[in-house]
Parts: C-alpha cells; structure tokens; sequence
C-alpha cells in the first residue's frame, strides 16, 4: 500500500510538470534600425537546437515548446540587413525581448535597386509610360524583376496600369502632375544615393502616406536623420542615355546635437549619345537639413534642383531601321558647322518642402509638409505646321507653312511609292531610297 500511495503522490506531479515545460516561449518583435517600421520575413534561429521561425507581417516572431535552459545565441538574418547575433539566458518561464532593431545593408540594398534600367525618354517624357515607380522596386517582386528587366518599363506595364495611376511621393509630398496625374522622374533624375530609402505599397494595399492608386504607391524618404553618416563617390561610363556619370555625396548622420545635413552632387553628359545627334546636358544638386528637438518633433528642410536638357531621338519605322540602322535619328542636321538638334527637351523645376514629424504616442505620428515647385519645362521643334506674321520695316510677310522637312516622312520613303498594287511606282521607290540613303 505504501508503494501505491507513493504512485499516487509522484504521478499526479509529472503530469502537471510536463505541459509547463511545453509552455515556454521566446518571443519579440524584429524592426527595421532606420525607418521603424517591422520586418517581415526574418529568419530566427537559436543555437545548438533545432527551433527556427519567421517573423509575421507585424515583425512578431515566437519559438515555442521544450526550450533548453541556459545561455544560448540568437541569430537573425534577412536579405538587404546585417545578421544580428547575440545572447539570450532561458530560464523555466517565458522570455518577452521586446523590440529588436536590424540594420540595413546599403550595399547590398544598392546593388538590388540598380539592376533596374531606365532610359532618359522613360524618365522625361510626359506620356503614358508604365508605372515606373513599381519597377523601381521590381528587385522585391520576382516576376516584376523579370520583367521590368527583360522588356523595360516602355513595353511593360504592371497588370496594364498607366503611371497616372500609381502615386509617388517625396517625404510625403504627391509628386505626380496637376496637369496630367503623371510623376515626372527627371524633376529629381540624377540623385540616386539620396533615393535609396522607399516604401512601396503595391497595388490597393494600404500605405503610410496616401490613399494610394491601382498601380500602387511609392514614399521616397529623403530626411536628412534617416541617411547613414558617411561619403561616396561614383563615376560611370555608359553608351545608352550618356557617356558619363559623375556622383557624389555625404551624410552627417544624426549629431548629437539633434542636427543633421546631407548633401548630393551629380552630373550627367554625353556629346552624342547611342542614337546619333543626339546629346544629353544634366546637372543635380540636393541638400537637406533637419533639426530633431526631441524624440517627438523634428524639422526637416528638403531642397533639389536637377536642371536637365537633352536633344531628342525620332521614332523609326522597321523601314527606316533596314536603310539606315538602329543608331539613326531624324531629327538632326549640321549648321553652321555644329550638329544641331532640332527636339530640344529641357527640364529646369526646383523644389523646396519643409516637412514637421510629431509622434503623438507609439499608434499615432501626425506629419505636417509645405512644398513649392517653380520652374519651366519645354520642347522645341522646327515650325513648319503654322506661320507667324514678321516686319522687317519696309514690309510685312508670313514665316513658316510648308511641307514636313522630316527625311523619314512617309511620303518620302520607299514605301510610299509601292503602296499601289496594281501600278507601283519603282523608279520612284529607288529614287527616294536613294535620297533618304544620302
């Protein structure tokens, strides 16, 4: 009897010892070091064990079950951030570690934003070309990479959406056109390492600054605090939209004493470019100051001007490829000696915002921004279509009308003499290539 009694005694412990081995958890929330914001999709590891998890959209991760006591290492790891190593001493109840920072990788970050090409027209030109902000953050999307890569931004537009709708901001600022719903890139072409920190939200989903569009939205943070402390400088060569590249920058990082600056130089040129005739003139200067008074107001200036001008290339025809190339452009000609464009695209609109953050509380940050965007922006062409009256003081005649003086005209080409089946016109055809040839 005694031997039962003492099972009786031992059993009921172990059954009620064993689930609260079970109960254990380890548990906290993975944040981005710079912006705040959570990570999803980091990967947690513990030493010597086999427990592993992922963080959730939120940045919450929990390992949970029969966790050996001791000290241990915990690893983080995500894509674009350092891996973050350190100890941890489990003990028999749960362990909450709070909030945990990752620091980015701005190399590595870098390296996957520039994979993306944009050509000059892409970024200049006011028509409808795809949402050039989601394919700028194509590197986080497999099939976006893929085919922002392949095909450029001209062919491809994401689920067919115009760039109209999709919005871009620039610390919270809208930045597409009054006047058409479009962003126009080359307002801030040319300032690449101050345009690294982005949120995108795609689609419908909801984001941070705006209500957003179909094509979804994309933040560009350009705060001075939120740049690491550091220098670079960059030259490239390229046979595309310019033959040089000239980049350079540097970040104070936050001081100690609540301030901190940042500024950004570039140049872009070329005398002729790929396609013939055509050439490429663009200059970018950025500054950005900002005050912090404490951990919940802080004041942030924001200044660029990219002034931009660059000759155009014309659209050609399979017919035109075939006689004259790839590199041909018809909207050049020599005068007075010098190669002379007549497509002149030009971009001079510099912008200035003050931005004021508030942290109310930890669920509520109230964002207050001023902006002022001045400038001109302009295209040139010869003026055959209209005429203009002009005195030279004994008389009085009309300039301009006539003809197009395009050599790649329609009724100038080959084509246009063979269109008729039943009588084309060869000598004609042969002529007109003939002049087009010279």
């Amino acid at each position: 009897m005694k031997i039962f009694s003492f099972g009786r005694i031992i059993f009921p412990f172990l059954f009620f010892s064993i689930p609260a081995a079970f109960s254990q958890e380890l548990k906290g929330t993975v944040i981005d070091q710079i912006s705040g914001k959570p990570l999803y999709g980091v990967s947690v590891r513990l030493s010597n064990t086999t427990l592993e998890a992922s963080t959730d959209v939120d940045g919450n991760f929990s390992l949970s079950g029969t966790l050996p006591q001791g000290e241990h290492i915990l690893s983080l790891s995500k894509n674009a951030f350092f891996e973050k190593h350190f100890p941890v001493r489990i003990y028999s109840e749960s362990i909450d570690l709070g909030k945990i920072e990752l620091e980015p990788n701005l190399p590595e970050m870098q390296q996957q934003t520039e994979i993306i090409s944009l050509a000059d027209h892409e970024l200049d030109e006011d028509g409808g070309y795809a949402n050039i902000s989601g394919l700028l953050q194509a590197s986080k999307d497999v099939f976006l990479n893929a085919a922002a890569f392949d095909f450029s931004p001209a062919f491809f537009r994401p689920r067919g959406y115009d760039s109209e709708y999709g919005k871009v901001l620039i610390n919270g600022v809208e930045m597409n056109k009054i006047y058409n719903g479009r962003p126009l890139w080359s307002n801030w072409g040319g300032l690449n390492d101050v345009q690294r920190n982005q949120e995108f939200s795609r689609s419908t989903t909801p984001s941070d600054v705006s209500f957003g569009g179909p094509a979804g939205t994309t933040n560009i943070i350009m705060r001075a605090s939120q740049y690491q402390n550091g220098g670079k400088f960059s030259y490239a060569v390229a046979n595309r939209s310019y033959s040089g590249r000239a980049m350079g920058s540097y970040h104070s990082g936050l001081l100690p004493s609540g301030w901190a600056y940042s500024l950004s130089l570039s140049r872009r040129f070329a005398q002729q470019r790929f396609v013939e005739g055509s050439y490429y003139d663009a200059n970018s200067f950025f500054a950005s100051v900002e005050k912090k008074f404490n951990d919940s107001h802080s004041l942030n200036f924001t200044g660029f001007y990219t002034p931009n001008k660059r000759g155009k290339n014309s659209p050609n025809t399979q017919e035109v490829y075939e006689i004259k190339g790839n590199t041909y452009n018809s909207y050049w000609g020599w005068q007075n000696g010098e190669i002379r464009n007549s497509r002149i695209r030009e971009v001079e609109e510099p912008v200035l915002m003050i931005n004021h953050y508030w942290a109310v509380s930890e669920d509520l940050e109230i964002n207050s921004s001023v902006a002022y965007q001045f400038g001109t922006t302009g295209n040139s062409r010869i003026d055959y279509g209209g005429s203009r009256l002009y005195n030279s003081g004994s008389e009085s005649i009309f300039l301009g009308v006539g003809s197009n003086p395009d050599p790649a005209y329609y009724q100038k080409l080959p084509s246009y003499f063979l269109r008729l089946e039943n009588n084309p016109d060869f000598r004609g055809a042969y002529l007109a290539e003939q002049n087009f040839r010279n």
